[in-house]
């Protein structure tokens, strides 16, 4: 099968190698345990002890492109991630084979995780956990873009960032594809949502941010005169100046970065930083958040025991389910490129070039 694989540590432009390779089997996966940097061989250190059965093998339609094909390439992720590896972390596609419990799964359509080293950016995968039946009524692109972000923006919006009605909530990174689903889900909890964004296509992603449910937008690429870069305390004063001097009640980060604690600045007395991604970089935290009583909430969907992701996961996506038929949440699959341009499509999302989620088909 054709697949994106990478053998070294690079930009993805540079080290995304487009191979012919084995497609996994459930033989292939008999001897393999999970970790939190995918599947090794059993007894690794860091793997569980026992099989990893929530799966299904998939013969894949499409995948979605976003960040993490970036850091794992280049050595930024926060999980070391063995090579060679296929790219890709989410896709969907036609099950052709599943682990125990999944088999009524089989001749369906499904959207899923899918792991490393069997990624998504392949013509077929391996969908861990994360697997949801698609309706006929959704497409392939928005399949395709739907499941990490939602879940991963209920996780910091809802369940971990607790955003209530009547707060104003700052979402850094908003046009991507996780900052996206975060302006939605806050705003379908009833807060009024401040876009932060950044990059080139300003008016594009101020108008999307819009469209899906952004009250106001602050343009960070707005630099004044001075100013080195695209920052900071000046985005901390266009929040306060928004909320009358008091400061936003929550930042939900998938950026992070050498500025988050500036833009911290922004973020009233008692306030929540939410930290849910490192499009920035992890920077080392700065101590004086404790002086205006501000909480630092740290979100990722991994490190749980396997039932309590399994219950969180039924959970998530029942909610989503509902805020999609209510009209309050959708997909943003913003592109569908062909297999060949993945590499491409990698340089501009690394730039912040891109908006929502870029889809590939496969």
């Amino acid at each position: 099968m054709r697949a994106w694989r990478v053998h070294e540590f690079g930009h993805p432009a540079d080290v995304l190698v487009l191979e012919d390779v084995a497609a996994p089997t459930r033989q292939t996966l008999a001897g393999l345990r999970m970790s939190m940097g995918g599947w090794l061989p059993a007894g690794t250190p860091g793997t569980a002890p026992n099989t990893h059965d929530d799966w299904v093998i998939v013969d894949v339609t499409m995948a979605a492109l976003a960040l993490p094909d970036v850091t794992m390439a280049n050595g930024a992720y926060p999980v070391p991630v063995p090579r060679p590896y296929i790219s890709g972390q989410e896709g969907v596609g036609i099950v052709t084979d599943a682990g125990p419990g999944n088999e009524h799964l089989i001749g369906k359509r499904v959207g899923a995780c899918m792991i490393q080293p069997f990624g998504s950016l392949a013509e077929v995968s391996v969908g861990v956990g994360m697997i949801v039946e698609i309706s006929d009524s959704m497409s392939d692109a928005d399949a395709a873009a739907l499941l990490i972000p939602a879940h991963t923006g209920y996780h910091a919006v809802i369940r971990r960032g607790a955003v209530a009605a009547g707060e104003i909530v700052a979402v850094r990174g908003a046009s991507g594809g996780l900052g996206s689903a975060c302006v939605q889900l806050a705003r379908a909890s009833g807060a009024e949502v401040i876009a932060i964004i950044s990059g080139t296509d300003a008016v594009d992603k101020a108008a999307h941010c819009r469209s899906i449910g952004a009250a106001h937008i602050v343009d960070t690429s707005r630099v004044a005169p001075g100013q080195d870069d695209a920052s900071h305390p000046d985005t901390a004063t266009r929040l306060r100046e928004l909320t009358g001097g008091r400061g936003v009640d929550v930042i939900i980060d998938p950026v992070q970065g050498p500025d988050a604690g500036a833009v911290r600045a922004g973020l009233r007395v008692g306030g929540r930083h939410v930290l849910c991604g490192h499009a920035g970089g992890l920077p080392s935290i700065d101590p004086d958040f404790y002086l205006r009583n501000h909480t630092l909430v740290g979100v990722t969907l991994g490190g749980y025991p396997p039932a309590e992701m399994q219950r969180m996961h039924v959970e998530t996506q029942a909610a989503i389910d509902d805020l999609i038929a209510r009209g309050l949440y959708r997909a943003t699959p913003t592109e569908v490129i062909d297999f060949a341009d993945v590499p491409d499509a990698l340089t501009r999302l690394a730039a912040r070039q891109t908006m929502g989620r870029v889809v590939v088909r496969c």
